[in-house]
Order: structure tokens, then sequence, then C-alpha cells
């Protein structure tokens, strides 16, 4: 299984947040990432994230919002990471 590191600035994280219910991962490593992502004071997050982990979070956002540009840019973000794991 491939993984890879989502970068995320603090604004992206606590826009993806406002949309992602992150609870329906509870028990999981996912949710223990997710968590401790939130609680960062940093202002660039850095998640180690499996293939199926970044599914799981697309298929919990639904889909892009374009008229969050935040949201928008954190959504590539993830995109983008789970493209270069089929490259």
């Amino acid at each position: 299984m491939q993984r890879g590191i989502l970068i995320l600035n603090k604004e992206e994280l606590n826009q993806l947040f406002t949309v992602l219910d992150i609870s329906v991962f509870t028990g999981t490593q996912l949710f223990e990432k997710l968590n401790s992502a939130s609680g960062s004071i940093e202002p660039e997050v850095r998640i180690l994230l499996s293939e199926d982990e970044l599914e799981s979070i697309i298929d919990e956002m639904g889909m892009p919002f374009s008229n969050n540009q935040v949201l928008n840019s954190a959504l590539e973000k993830i995109n983008a990471l789970m493209l270069s794991f089929r490259d």
C-alpha cells in the first residue's frame, strides 16, 4: 500500500474540518491522524496518509466546493497526492 505526506496550511486544514466529520473514522488510525492534525499549532501540517485513507477522506467530503477557494485548495492537494500514487 502506498503512502504519502499531505501538506496543508492551517487555514486549509480548518476549512477541511468544516465539511469533514472525522468522528465517522473513530477507532481508526485515520481518526488519530486527523485528530492530531486538528490540534496542531504549526502553520503547516504534514499528515502521512495511505491511498485508502485519502479515498475515505474524499468519499466523506463529497463534491468540490467551488465557492470556497481555501477548501478547494485543500481538495486539490488531496487529489494531487492520490494521483501521485497512480503514476
